[in-house]
């Protein structure tokens, strides 16, 4: 008797083809101390700043849209910007023009929302880091990491149910993939920018 293999899913698929890039981004995100000082903290929400503004247009693909049910709520480019109002300081300028927009096939845009709505998972554990460094919270200057709070966990499973549900062909599953992997090198672009 033989047991039937179930191949993985497509979310792990994408967590075992960016482990590179991602591992690499995390340790150099708190190489820099992020948390160390104010000015600290203001390049660390720079560099957010930067990549949430460059993928603004993946809450308004009209493809995602027909897919991912609670997209535009998943929106935190508003409150980086009240991060920054908190802490008086002005919004970074952008001089890059963003590699996604409403004509950005659905594989490679998915990929790309994979890594900015995975990027909240450790916003918890950095928004404890926070309060206990510099103090601030989820109701002043905190509010990005903060984010939704207790749903956070429970709306990651829910966009991992959907892209592992939605149908894709060969093609495609290569597409969400490469989307990933882009977004993690403009992420590190970004960083290059920042910590220049």
């Amino acid at each position: 008797m033989t047991a039937a293999v179930s191949a993985p899913s497509r979310a792990l698929k994408l967590r075992q083809g960016t482990a590179d890039l991602h591992d690499n981004i995390d340790k150099s995100i708190m190489a820099k101390d992020p948390f160390a000082s104010v000015d600290n903290y203001v390049q660390f929400l720079s560099l957010q700043y930067h990549f949430l503004k460059d993928v603004a247009a993946l809450y308004e693909h009209c493809e995602l849209k027909k897919h991912i049910d609670d997209l535009a709520s998943r929106r935190r480019l508003g409150l980086l910007e009240q991060d920054f109002a908190d802490l008086e300081r002005a919004l970074p300028n952008s001089t890059l023009t963003p590699l996604v927009d409403n004509n950005t096939d659905l594989a490679t845009a998915l990929g790309w929302l994979y890594v900015v709505e995975g990027s909240k998972v450790g916003a918890a554990m950095l928004g404890k880091q926070l309060q206990t460094q510099l103090h601030y919270t989820g109701e002043f200057a905190a509010r990005y990491l903060a984010g939704p709070g207790a749903g956070r966990g429970s709306a990651w499973r829910h966009l991992i149910q959907l892209i592992d549900s939605i149908e894709l062909s060969q093609t495609q599953e290569q597409a969400l993939i490469d989307g990933a992997r882009q977004a993690f090198s403009r992420f590190q672009l970004y960083q290059a920018q920042v910590y220049s």
